[in-house]
């Protein structure tokens, strides 16, 4: 085991299932969603995980009680972001060209984190793939977009994409099994689609009360997913005159801070983000996956920014207008700080959430069947 993965070991478990996970870097999305798969698979059977990822050690520590490993590695490019809602793309060229076509060496260091694995889950990270293969281990590929896909909607206007599309493309058809994951932006033939994959919360009344939020006050969280941005995007002086409101900003700051009825929050602090959701009256923010079915699975309204460069986004935007009660926000007004004047009434807004199947619990399953239920728990 190298220094670095050595350093990041939770707990160990004998006779467990050993489980890789090869996590895409871009956000901190595709870790909560492969989260929220580990959690529902502990549940149910003991497993161990070997992770390969570049998301830092404090996110599966803060969410995941159960043994596991840490590699840290980079598992994909994904896109460079300017800021939370513009990407780069002359500079995700640049970094695809570098990183793509996969490395021998890297694929090998890959393969050998991964020995003694009995199943390999990859979101949405195409080295997993391919070092599960190296490994001769059975990779499973749960998505509910590709990178191929991605980059496709670029090749027009910059063709230097089209090479990464088509390599993308060979390298996620490798995958031994194939789960798309509910909002699914590309539906395809697969092995199996799931609900929306989100990670439970814990205790969101208390929650309430950690953020000092009055009984009738209502808490309004502002998200933009793992990439930064936030503070600088949207104003505050609106939501200071909003006394009827405590805001949230969710991984902002270095340091946590309460001012007057403001809350920000340190990214790697002990604030479990399905707890903030769940906990709210309305999120603000991104439209991305993990925070989406977060959303769902609690029944939260979502006041969402519009990503028009990013193809993901229709797809998540269409899914919230028709099971959430949701707003879409200029970003001009967000940075204005008129998005506050524009919502419609949001009192009474949560929607009931009783039947609501989380496609975690449907994807455990699925890799039970795949380990013969030899792991199963008494």
């Amino acid at each position: 085991m190298d220094r670095a993965a050595r350093g990041n070991t939770m707990g160990g478990t004998s006779g467990a299932a050993r489980i890789g996970c090869c996590i895409s870097g871009h956000g901190f999305g595709h870790a909560t969603r492969a989260i929220a798969v580990m959690q529902a698979l502990v549940a149910r059977i003991e497993a161990r995980f070997e992770i390969l990822t570049s998301v830092p050690a404090w996110l599966f520590g803060q969410s995941l009680a159960s043994p596991h490993t840490l590699h840290p590695m980079i598992t994909d490019v994904g896109l460079v972001q300017q800021h939370a809602l513009a990407e780069d793309l002359p500079a995700t060229l640049e970094a695809l060209d570098r990183f793509y076509p996969l490395d021998e060496q890297r694929i090998d260091q890959a393969a050998a984190a991964l020995q003694g694995c009995q199943l390999v889950l990859c979101d949405i990270a195409p080295l997993g793939i391919a070092a599960a293969k190296r490994a001769g281990i059975p990779s499973i590929l749960v998505e509910n977009f590709t990178w191929d896909w991605i980059y496709a909607a670029y090749a027009e206007q910059w063709p230097d994409f089209a090479p990464h599309v088509e390599g993308l493309s060979a390298l996620f058809a490798q995958a031994d099994h194939h789960l798309q994951a509910s909002p699914v932006c590309c539906p395809m033939r697969c092995d199996r689609q799931v609900d929306p994959v989100a990670r439970r919360p814990r205790d969101p009344v208390a929650i309430r009360r950690r953020l000092e939020c009055g009984s009738e006050q209502r808490l309004i969280l502002i998200t933009m997913g793992g990439v930064g941005g936030g503070k600088q995007e949207i104003a505050l002086h609106s939501l200071r005159e909003r006394r009827d409101l405590v805001a949230v900003f969710s991984g902002q700051s270095r340091e946590e801070k309460f001012s007057g009825n403001l809350r920000f929050l340190a990214q790697d602090g002990p604030w479990y983000h399905p707890d903030l959701v769940a906990a709210a009256d309305l999120v603000v923010g991104k439209v991305g996956y993990s925070t989406v079915a977060e959303a769902y699975q609690a029944g939260t309204a979502f006041a969402y920014v519009a990503r028009r460069g990013f193809r993901e986004s229709a797809t998540l935007e269409a899914f919230l207008d028709s099971h959430l009660l949701s707003w879409k926000i200029e970003e001009c007004d967000l940075q204005s700080g008129l998005w506050l004047d524009t919502l419609p009434s949001w009192s009474n807004s949560r929607r009931a959430v009783e039947d609501r199947a989380n496609g975690a619990d449907q994807v455990a399953d699925y890799l039970i069947e795949l380990l013969g239920q030899t792991h199963a728990r008494p």
